[in-house]
């Protein structure tokens, strides 16, 4: 585990970091969520890049007014002891909720597609019994497997040319016929996929050059976009508005256009190498939670058995006795507003420090 502030992430950690914590496990079910918008759908992942990099900008100015400081110990400074306590629990919630999220999506695909005759139980278990082996080695062991996940998952693309070649590309030409709160309701549901980059608030101190975490965490964002981008424009040229709006899954649909002799079901082998990306995402939430654990109860002190605790917290929350009703509404709809919540948290804190710095100035003067 993460012992000390010492630098240790290079640009391409940051880079796969941020894009393979965004990508996870939303990209199997992006073009249904983004289906207000019609076959203008494959333009929505390209806006929310554009908000995405704007949002980034104070989340890296705040930063490097605090270079050697997490989110956690931010609080805390701008905020004050107690209030800063509070909106870290709250964090640390966050962070519980969406590694649940993820592992539980992701979990139900396969037990759907890949393993119907398995419970939940026992994949549940040896999957959170991964996580906690790449989260033990630290914030650079989690980089480094986001790296791999990446270049051993990045190929799949190449799957989609099935697709491409057999839909109907009049369908890709922006009509621009729906209305504004579709747009808006696109923007909205597909915001999720979007979530992730701003977990460079709580590793910011890694970075190794602080001075160009900017561009490089710009660059993990357009990375993922373009993914968003390949996999939205071919269910646009695949798919008819009916099976956008009713298949849940379309990148499992997508898979079964493909024909290849040697495979009979390319999206069983899809979903399985999936985890990978399921692990990275998952992982990172892992990690933060530990943070989390951290600054509430140890004050900021590297604590392992925080990590333990963690994942069996998830490991509750995603099979404890919950209401399908309560889980889809913890899980899908207010992790959403949870994850707006934090990506704009920055610009609520450079308020607080700008008129703390103008009344110190005033005090001083």
């Amino acid at each position: 585990m993460d012992t000390g502030k010492f630098k240790k992430l290079n640009a391409y950690h940051v880079v796969f970091l941020t894009q393979n914590t965004m990508v996870g496990i939303s990209l199997f079910s992006l073009p249904n969520d983004m289906s207000q918008a019609g076959y203008n759908l494959w333009l929505v992942p390209i806006l929310l890049g554009v908000l995405a990099n704007l949002t980034l900008i104070p989340i890296i100015y705040l930063c490097k007014q605090y270079p050697t400081d997490s989110l956690f110990k931010m609080n805390e400074k701008l905020l004050g002891h107690i209030i800063g306590k509070v909106l870290n629990f709250f964090l640390l919630l966050y962070a519980l909720v969406a590694l649940t999220s993820v592992s539980q999506r992701y979990l139900r695909v396969v037990q759907t597609v890949t393993l119907p005759e398995y419970t939940m139980t026992w994949i549940g278990i040896v999957f959170f019994i991964v996580l906690i082996c790449i989260v033990n080695g630290g914030i650079k062991s989690i980089a480094r497997f986001c790296m791999f996940a990446f270049f051993f998952t990045a190929w799949l693309i190449y799957y989609l040319k099935w697709a491409y070649q057999s839909g109907n590309w009049i369908h890709a030409i922006p009509t621009f016929e729906v209305s504004v709160s579709a747009w808006l309701q696109a923007l909205h549901s597909g915001a999720s996929a979007m979530f992730g980059f701003g977990l460079i608030l709580f590793y910011y101190p890694y970075i190794m050059n602080q001075k160009k975490a900017f561009l490089h965490a710009s660059i993990g964002i357009w990375l993922a976009v373009l993914f968003y981008v390949a996999v939205s424009l071919a269910s646009v040229v695949y798919f008819s508005p009916w099976q956008l709006d009713n298949l849940l899954f379309p990148v499992l649909n997508l898979f079964q256009a493909v024909q290849l002799a040697f495979i009979e079901r390319i999206e069983t082998f899809g979903t399985a190498i999936w985890v990978f990306l399921a692990l990275s995402t998952a992982s990172a939430y892992l990690w933060v939670a530990k943070k989390g654990m951290d600054a509430l109860f140890s004050k900021h002190k590297n604590r392992t058995w925080h990590l333990y605790g963690c994942a069996v917290i998830g490991l509750f929350l995603f099979l404890g006795p919950i209401s399908f009703h309560l889980q889809t509404l913890i899980y899908d709809q207010w992790a959403v507003f949870y994850g707006y919540g934090i990506h704009l948290l920055p610009i609520l804190l450079l308020i607080v420090q700008f008129f703390k710095r103008n009344k110190e100035k005033g005090v001083s003067v």
